[in-house]
């Protein structure tokens, strides 16, 4: 069983843990047909899935060796584009590795990620924390929210500069992502993607 999250345009998201062999029998037909649904295998822990599976996605020697050595945990991210993440942060480094497809990445510094979450917080009427995100920011206006703040927009809510970076990966192609910068994640072009990532102390 792994976790799959199903979306709906801008409202709907419902997350639940199924077999894999659902997610490829959906992938199959969302390749030829226009599937308004969308099925998304999202932080699937690497070691739930089978053996032959695990065989092809060891652990980096650059993680092994880089800090303690501790791989907090690693996962792996399964879709037909488009997919999309919304902007977050993760409390430890992160090496983010494309497989298949291409992704962009938004990353921004933790104050100035910060100044666009706390921007959306505002346009809402809402002062949530950052450090717990939860399903809140895969449906409805918050997803809206940091979606244009992050994609469309070069200012914050305030109308501060968004100071970050953006990089294409496509397969082969890695990232790291230090502890506490905020990143949003989307996949372009059409077909399957295919990511991994480690999550290291």
């Amino acid at each position: 069983m792994i976790p799959l999250e199903l979306t709906d345009g801008e409202t709907k998201f419902d997350r639940a843990e199924a077999p894999l062999s659902i997610f490829l029998e959906w992938a199959e037909r969302a390749r030829t047909e226009n599937a308004q649904q969308r099925l998304y295998v999202a932080q699937a822990p690497l070691n739930r899935l089978p053996k032959p599976m695990q065989d092809d996605l060891p652990t980096p020697e650059l993680v092994t060796r880089t800090g303690k050595g501790d791989v907090y945990d690693a996962s792996i991210w399964l879709g037909v584009a488009p997919t999309y993440t919304p902007l977050h942060r993760d409390p430890n480094p992160n090496l983010y590795l494309q497989l298949a497809g291409r992704k962009v990445i938004r990353l921004l510094k933790p104050d100035a990620g910060q100044a666009v979450f706390d921007g959306v917080q505002v346009a809402l009427g809402s002062k949530v924390s950052s450090r717990f995100r939860g399903e809140e920011m895969m449906k409805g206006r918050e997803k809206s929210l940091l979606k244009a703040s992050i994609w469309s927009s070069k200012t914050t809510q305030d109308g501060e500069k968004i100071e970050g970076f953006e990089e294409t990966l496509d397969a082969g192609q890695s990232m790291f992502i230090p502890e506490g910068w905020w990143h949003s994640v989307k996949s372009v072009g059409t077909g399957c993607t295919g990511s991994v990532n480690w999550w290291f102390r």
